[in-house]
């Protein structure tokens, strides 16, 4: 209470670690709600500490709220911060808030972001990515290794601006004209989330054609967000494309990047057992990938998607294909990804949902395939949250105060 002075209320919870995997600096992403009448301003009140009853200490973590929304008597928002959670072990962490007169927090992260609405550039110790002033899609990727590695996309195009993700788009019947959002001559609808721990680049609405809007518009809905953490040698993009009325289609894609000027030189793909391989995609798994990607055998760069979720309940045999190639003729490396398959009509109300995860990393040395699926069921198998009555017995001892001098 001392430590806390000037917050009213506190609640604890505990994260649980279920894979076998050390947690260090997980990011975790919480709904959370407060009654009105004990959250004046979450964004500038909200407080997280870690509670290490093992240590004897209680400090402080950097923390980020989002997307609040007050519903009823409550307010509810979206609550980040970092956990260390030890493999199969859990930890207990506080939630605090009731303190209208806190300072707002100005935590200093390696995330930096410049620019306006989404046409951004965001920076952490590993990368940079470049996204599109005109369509917010991302535009290019710069390595912050070894020689700096600029992956973007050039030479033949569409018309469209160049941009390294080409997803999401569709051909009409009979192959007239191609619908896609990085044909839009601006976003029509987008929200930006920007913080010290993480930005959230969402944007929504239906693809265009070249010649839009001399044609019909578009049937089918999109939905994409891009997230990227400070700290974090990858960023996630997720998505919903719903179509909205019955539409006949030549080919749908739902991720798609195309590499040019050939900077990488070996393939890995990921197998529906979660398993690593590197070369050629064996035709059998064709069909069935979760993971796809490239490294090169001396610089050691590496770009890897690893498929999280791919799921559907209206196609009944929705394909996980998008074997990688090295040689896409007029760029370098290429990889596709058709869900929907030799499928001709999407009738109304189908859906398909992605969650991806992006590895901008060195390809590791030795043992990679396990480093890489250690990754990939690290994110298959978040944190679990507990709430806890209180935060266990023991005497902790307070690093510094919650409230700064001022």
């Amino acid at each position: 209470a001392t430590w806390a002075h000037g917050w009213r209320y506190g609640r604890a919870f505990t994260l649980s670690e279920s894979a076998g995997i050390e947690r260090l600096g997980e990011p975790v992403d919480l709904t959370v709600a407060f009654p009105v009448a004990q959250a004046r301003d979450p964004y500038r009140e909200v407080r997280v500490a870690r509670v290490d009853v093992a240590a004897g200490s209680l400090r402080e973590v950097p923390s980020q709220i989002y997307g609040e929304r007050r519903i009823g008597d409550e307010r509810r928002c979206h609550l980040v911060f970092f956990a260390d959670v030890p493999a199969h072990g859990q930890a207990t962490y506080l939630v605090l808030h009731g303190n209208a007169n806190a300072e707002r927090t100005a935590y200093p992260t390696d995330l930096e972001v410049t620019g306006e609405g989404y046409d951004l550039d965001i920076s952490n110790r590993h990368f940079t990515a470049y996204l599109s002033s005109q369509t917010g899609q991302l535009e290019r990727l710069v390595y912050k290794r070894g020689h700096g590695l600029e992956l973007y996309s050039g030479g033949k195009g569409h018309g469209e601006p160049p941009t390294i993700d080409w997803s999401n788009d569709y051909v009409d019947e009979g192959h007239f004209q191609k619908l896609r959002i990085r044909s839009w001559a601006e976003v029509p609808n987008y929200e930006v989330v920007r913080g010290p721990l993480c930005v959230r680049v969402r944007r929504w609405g239906f693809p265009a054609s070249p010649l839009h809007p001399v044609y019909a518009p578009s049937r089918l809905h999109v939905d994409q967000t891009y997230t990227f953490f400070a700290g974090a040698d990858y960023f996630l993009k997720e998505g919903v494309m719903e179509a909205v009325k019955d539409l006949p289609i030549a080919a749908l894609r739902d991720d798609e990047w195309v590499l040019s000027g050939y900077s990488f030189t070996d393939m890995v793909w990921i197998d529906a057992e979660g398993t690593l391989h590197e070369g050629p995609v064996d035709g059998a798994h064709s069909q069935d990938l979760w993971g796809v990607g490239f490294y090169h055998r001396d610089s050691r760069d590496a770009f890897v998607a690893l498929w999280l979720e791919h799921s559907s309940e209206q196609l009944e045999q929705l394909r996980h294909n998008g074997s990688p190639t090295l040689h896409y003729y007029h760029h370098g490396q290429l990889w596709a990804r058709y869900p929907a398959g030799s499928a001709r009509l999407l009738e109304a109300g189908t859906t398909i949902r992605q969650r991806n995860a992006y590895l901008v990393f060195r390809y590791p040395d030795e043992d990679a395939a396990t480093a890489i699926e250690t990754v990939r069921r690290r994110f298959l198998s978040p944190l679990q949250v507990h709430a806890v009555g209180s935060p266990g017995a023991g005497e902790v001892v307070p690093i510094g105060a919650l409230a700064r001098p001022g």
